[in-house]
């Protein structure tokens, strides 16, 4: 019964509401401000600087994940197929983990400056020059 109360109301209500009647004036009106002209533009230029570096990010994580699948299916072989003991690495690795740390740091820098850093940077260049 409530839902044949309310549906009959809601198709004998006046379709025009207060909050439409001043949306339709807002919108026959001038707006108060103006847009540059090459607000487009700018807009566009914004729109492909996120993209581009949203798509070299992403890059540079793919590479890195293949990098440590890389990684990680060699010492999966190394175990597997050659026999290496794992106290061994462990010892080996802890004993030189400042050495460990920082090749893998600096690995990680430059391919992201290589594959993120660069790339974005030449692309702003091409923007500015264009």
């Amino acid at each position: 019964m409530k839902k044949q109360i309310f549906l009959y109301i809601m198709r004998n209500k006046n379709t025009s509401t207060d909050s439409e009647r001043i949306l339709n004036e807002i919108l026959k009106s001038e707006p108060q401000y103006s847009l540059p002209g090459n607000f487009a533009d700018m807009v566009a230029n914004k729109a492909g600087r996120k993209f581009a570096w949203e798509s070299y990010f992403k890059e540079f994580l793919i590479y890195l994940g293949v990098i440590a699948g890389i990684i990680a299916v060699a010492a999966a072989m190394a175990f597997i197929w050659f026999s290496a003991d794992l106290k061994e690495w462990t010892t080996f690795l802890l004993s030189n983990i400042s050495w460990v740390a920082g090749i893998n740091i600096l690995v990680i820098f430059i391919l992201f400056a290589d594959r993120v850093l660069l790339r974005y940077l030449f692309y702003k260049m091409s923007l500015k020059s264009a």
